[in-house]
């Protein structure tokens, strides 16, 4: 019995030594605001967002633009539209990119239909899309049409490829070739 009493005093006194250690360092508190050295530097002066000014320019625009009022500022540019294949460069071939007198690429696109409404344009543009074409719309305000269009290719010969392609697969002749135009 003796062993063991041993064993329980020389147990309550490491507890009590180690509590009287640790404990005035824990009470004190001196300890808890030591800085960690880093590497990370200082965050930056960041300016705000939107100035207060230009919030309230662009409700202003916003509201314009939801009143109609703003639909006599908007002019959509003209584009030409065909009704038949555009010629080929002069002294180009088709499997090769050409330059004209301006120094632009000749670049070809396929013009697939024109429809009165939006969404029926958009539709066609959306099932290209997904068959993986390179599809995209254009608005003519003068005979407010909506016009789909496949492209561009700089190589006349791909155009015409593509032509062919989409003829048997749409099971559609009226497929005419432009030239495009950015408007950069």
């Amino acid at each position: 019995m003796e062993q063991h009493l041993k064993k329980r005093i020389l147990g309550a006194f490491v507890t009590v030594l180690a509590l009287g250690i640790a404990m005035p360092i824990v009470l004190d508190g001196s300890r808890s605001h030591i800085q960690l050295q880093s590497d990370v530097p200082a965050m930056p002066v960041m300016e705000p967002w939107q100035p207060i000014e230009n919030e309230r320019h662009v409700r202003i625009d916003l509201e314009t633009l939801a009143s109609g009022d703003a639909d006599e500022e908007i002019e959509l540019t003209e584009v030409r539209v065909v009704e038949q294949d555009d010629p080929a460069a002069l002294g180009s071939k088709g499997d090769r990119a050409a330059l004209d007198d301006q120094q632009l690429a000749y670049a070809w696109t396929l013009q697939l239909g024109a429809f009165e409404k939006r969404s029926n344009a958009h539709a066609l543009r959306d099932k290209l899309r997904n068959k993986g074409y390179k599809a995209y719309v254009q608005e003519f305000a003068s005979d407010k049409l909506t016009r789909v269009y496949v492209g561009p290719e700089l190589q006349r010969s791909k155009i015409e490829a593509l032509q062919q392609t989409l003829r048997t697969e749409l099971k559609q002749r009226d497929i005419h070739i432009k030239r495009f135009k950015s408007k950069i």
